[in-house]
């Protein structure tokens, strides 16, 4: 099992943006809610560029929370002045493995289909490559919108610990709901109210003191009004990857425990937002 992944700071909330058509604009994909969503005029060869401002390493670049159906696909390329240094090719968002993600001669074919799920996500992942932008290319000729549609973008390098490090067992994930039951006088039960999220909660109790500091100094990029992205699982593939996987936020702030020498215990909640 690969370690846990934490995008703590998401390099495309200071980028500079444009796209070749919008309904709504860009900048969209730089906030959080349903009412900001960045919207095409069309579905075939539609483009969003990032510019960065100045070259830094990439190694992911994830489009959360679009519209585009399983018959969609995307490709990401990493650009250095105006040349692209890495691209994804264009993959399938859906049914492919995993979330969107397939490597010809490595994985099998098939996989799971995603479409179900309530919020879908593509991860584009590279080796470390020095990039100062990133252009993301998507086709979908079929969707029934006749337009397409990203709710949120992050791009830049997660933090993750090596793997004698990672979480331990007793991942705990809640489904959480706005929806309030009631019981009428006639005793007909009600549901009042919609919404769900996720909340996840997990432990790192194998921090070593060097790791624990570069650990503090990533998420001290952020605080918990702070948008990041989760992978709990990365790289597992289908719906175990795409279900612990999500936009969030820390629910409070955080605490640890020097339990032996060299040594920090650290619990953690995140609220997908």
């Amino acid at each position: 099992m690969n370690p846990i992944e934490i995008l703590f700071d998401n390099k495309h909330d200071a980028a500079t943006l444009t796209a070749s058509s919008q309904q709504s604009p860009p900048e969209y994909t730089q906030v959080s809610g349903g009412s900001y969503l960045f919207r095409t005029l069309g579905i075939e060869n539609e483009t969003l560029t990032a510019d960065l401002g100045s070259a830094l390493y990439m190694t992911k670049v994830v489009i959360y929370g679009h519209n585009l159906s399983p018959a969609g696909t995307i490709n990401v390329e990493l650009l250095l002045n105006g040349d692209a240094v890495a691209e994804t090719g264009f993959k399938g968002v859906a049914e492919l493995i995993p979330l969107g993600r397939f490597r010809v001669g490595i994985d099998p074919w098939g996989g799971h289909d995603l479409s179900g799920l309530s919020t879908v996500g593509f991860e584009a992942r590279f080796d470390p490559t020095i990039a100062n932008a990133y252009r993301i290319t998507l086709k979908d000729p079929t969707n029934d919108k006749s337009y397409l549609e990203i709710g949120r973008v992050f791009a830049g390098a997660p933090w993750s610990p090596p793997k004698d490090m990672n979480i331990s067992f007793g991942v705990n994930v809640q489904n959480k709901t706005a929806t309030r039951k009631e019981r009428t006088e006639g005793g007909s039960l009600i549901a009042i109210g919609k919404g769900s999220w996720r909340e996840v909660t997990f432990s790192f109790d194998h921090l070593e003191d060097d790791e624990f500091e570069n650990f503090v100094k990533e998420m001290n990029k952020t605080d918990d009004t702070t948008e990041v992205y989760i992978s709990v699982y990365p790289e597992k593939g289908g719906v175990i990857e795409a279900i612990h996987s999500f936009a969030a936020m820390r629910q409070d702030g955080y605490g640890y425990t020097h339990d032996r020498a060299r040594n920090r215990k650290l619990p953690l909640t995140y609220v997908e937002v």
